[in-house]
């Protein structure tokens, strides 16, 4: 069984045991002494047999639950700690003793009574079968509402409440006076409102200008000796032939290939101009703000570009208002496939149009013929593949190699699949593959924010580029004359029945490798869904090891430091993880190594209950954000930072310029 069909089993197995048990307190509570048989409202002999056995049926239904949430359990704890910790802490051995009081102070009676041989079920009885109703219950808050990692408070909390809900239940069964009640009562509630407020004031409490970016500011990023991001930017003077560029976001009414008008935010197009540079130049993209009142930036996605130059509002930078300007500059080191988006409530901005793609050649160019890139992007419903939402055929002619850079700039991953002639993958994230060989029957899975060139060589026939977002954006290659393939109705469902190429297993093992590094970072980022406190919002947030931003503490490293990162998911989304400033060379995903090409990624989905151990050498010092690239996720918390030691930010969430990272 998977990793979340488990996850699943057990969270049923808590939620019918809480049921069972729930459902045996309310009948329990009927189960009174004997009242004359003239009173208002007694039950009858073989009513009051039947009540205590169904009660005694559901008791026992909840203790076979808590037994299949221990065999849950067991085979669980084979993925790792991080899917089990609440359970084996807390939830099993707290349902555990709740069983067996429950067997020791309620079931003899109810078995009596069941019999007709009892008279009541007794105030230890009642108050057993409530704790046990409350024990469920909290097995199941500490599963959902807590999470990963369920620490010593919440838990005190959670278990005082149990013995709480016990006690004013044999209170009440056992006739104590009414102010014994009432007080039991009012602290209860008390434990409760109290908890939730400490939570609501605690993440209401925003944290400053630097710990915007991460909460927790390590003690050598207030030193003197510190430096800014500010500093860290290109200097004009870096050597290299000045590539410059203009764009202004700006709203824009945009009129597609099929004559739907869309209201857009765009960088003067949809997508925003492709910027094409070659190795070795200095990049100087200017970005003019027209009239997008949200404020704008531009990060350029994959591409390890200096500190400041990463283009995240409240982070590196303020985000660019109405009227004013930012000038970004860079030197195009790495050659590949990049994208470019606005870092300025991203949720919003990217979906809606505020996107481009960066694409750096080699010196002496790629080796293909024909170099096409084509982003897939969903705006106000319609996908576009390229910049068409409908079928586009280009003339190739038979025998020529073509390059297909493919990048996804939506939010979710998305299948493609390319029919008419086998292919390679030469790249993914902007790094090449070493021994791609030819690949047919596979479709490409790319996370929201990744890219895969791939390259074919043209048949007679052509080719046809599909994805499973729409049957009728398709890119046809095709020599003059020949048939060009159009739409095919059943392409997107087929796409969700072709296998996965899996991209651990491709190419052949080879490379420099992951220089060692000046000392070992490990960190883990558990990720799952939980009711939480976005300011003062409550949502249902996406968690990072139980928190959202912007109180998730940061990955704090030193310069030359070797980093290993495990990221779990414990929830039901897929995450494309994106880590800013770095390539994150794939060790292993589920426990099985990467055995094929050394895979560099800066954007990979980490499906649910998967987990992915990922390492790469700090080698950019700056304040680097760590996000969902799913970027509603982003918006609901799942965002935090890798910071270097010695670097601060003069930058803050909110403020004037209403900086929002996400």
């Amino acid at each position: 069984m998977t990793t979340t069909l488990l996850l699943a089993l057990d969270l049923v197995a808590a939620i019918l045991t809480a049921a069972a048990w729930i459902g045996a307190a309310v009948l329990a509570s009927g189960l009174r002494p004997v009242a004359p048989p003239d009173s208002a409202g007694s039950d009858g002999p073989a009513t009051r047999r039947r009540r205590a056995g169904l009660t005694l049926a559901l008791f026992g239904l909840g203790v076979l639950g808590v037994v299949a949430q221990g065999v849950f359990v067991a085979l669980l704890a084979g993925g790792g700690w991080w899917f089990v910790q609440e359970k084996v802490v807390f939830a099993l051995p707290l349902a555990g003793l709740a069983a067996i009081g429950g067997g020791i102070l309620a079931a003899p009676a109810l078995v009596r009574l069941a019999r007709g041989h009892g008279t009541a079920l007794g105030a230890r009885g009642t108050a057993a079968l409530v704790g046990a109703a409350a024990a469920g219950v909290a097995g199941v808050v500490a599963r959902l509402v807590i999470g990963y990692p369920l620490e010593l408070l919440p838990a005190l909390v959670l278990l005082a409440l149990v013995l709480l809900a016990a006690a004013l239940a044999h209170a009440v069964a056992a006739g104590r006076p009414k102010r014994v009640v009432t007080g039991l009562a009012a602290f209860s509630a008390l434990v409760l409102v109290a908890s939730l407020g400490v939570v609501w004031l605690t993440s209401a409490a925003l944290p400053g200008a630097l710990a915007a970016a991460h909460e927790h500011v390590p003690t050598e990023a207030r030193a003197a000796d510190g430096v800014s991001v500010t500093a860290l930017r290109t200097p004009a003077d870096s050597p290299g032939a000045v590539r410059a560029f203009e764009l202004t976001a700006r709203h824009q009414e945009v009129t597609l290939a099929s004559g739907t008008t869309v209201s857009a935010w765009t960088y003067g197009s949809l997508p925003g101009p492709e910027l094409r540079v070659t190795q070795g130049d200095l990049v100087e993209a200017t970005l003019h703000n027209a009239d997008i009142d949200a404020g704008v930036t531009i990060h350029w996605h994959g591409f390890d570009v200096p500190a400041g130059e990463d283009g995240v509002a409240g982070v590196t930078q303020d985000a660019v208002l109405p009227g004013d300007s930012f000038t970004y500059r860079f030197v195009a080191t790495d050659p590949g496939t990049y994208w470019y988006h606005t870092h300025q409530v991203s949720a919003d901005g990217v979906r809606r149009g505020l996107y481009g793609t960066l694409v750096v050649l080699p010196p002496t160019g790629v080796p293909e013929d024909v170099d096409l890139t084509v982003p897939l992007h969903t705006v106000a419903g319609a996908v576009l593949l390229g910049d068409s939402d409908t079928a586009v055929a280009r003339s190739v002619p038979a025998g020529a190699s073509v390059r297909l850079r493919l990048v996804n700039t939506d939010q979710v991953p998305h299948r493609f699949r390319l029919d008419g002639a086998p292919f390679t993958f030469v790249a993914a994230d902007g790094r090449d593959l070493i021994g791609p060989t030819p690949v047919t029957g596979k479709s490409l899975r790319i996370p929201a924010g990744g890219r895969l060139d791939l390259s074919v060589t043209m048949p007679e026939s052509g080719v046809r580029l599909s994805s499973n977002a729409s049957t009728e954006a398709v890119l046809s290659l095709a020599p003059d004359g020949a048939v060009i393939p159009g739409p095919v109705p059943e392409a997107a469902d087929d796409l969700d029945l072709l296998p996965d190429l899996d991209l651990l297993q491709y190419g052949t093992p080879g490379g420099a490798g992951l220089p060692a590094g000046d000392g070992r970072v490990d960190a883990t980022m558990v990720l799952d869904r939980n009711p939480r406190f976005l300011g003062t919002r409550p949502v249902y947030g996406y968690t990072v090891n139980g928190a959202v931003f912007p109180h998730i503490p940061s990955i704090e490293v030193s310069e030359g430091n070797r980093v290993r990162l495990t990221v779990v998911n414990r929830g039901w989304d897929t995450h494309p993880m994106h880590v800013h400033g770095h390539h994150v060379l794939v060790i292993e995903r589920d426990g099985i190594r990467s055995t094929g090409s050394p895979l560099w990624l800066d954007t990979f989905d980490v499906q649910p209950g998967e987990v992915w151990v990922v390492e790469f050498v700090a080698d950019n010092p700056g304040i680097w954000m760590d996000h969902c690239h799913n970027l509603d996720h982003a918006a609901e918390g799942m965002m935090m930072a890798l910071t270097y030691r010695g670097v601060t930010s003069p930058f803050e969430q909110g403020g004037p310029h209403s900086n929002r990272a996400e």
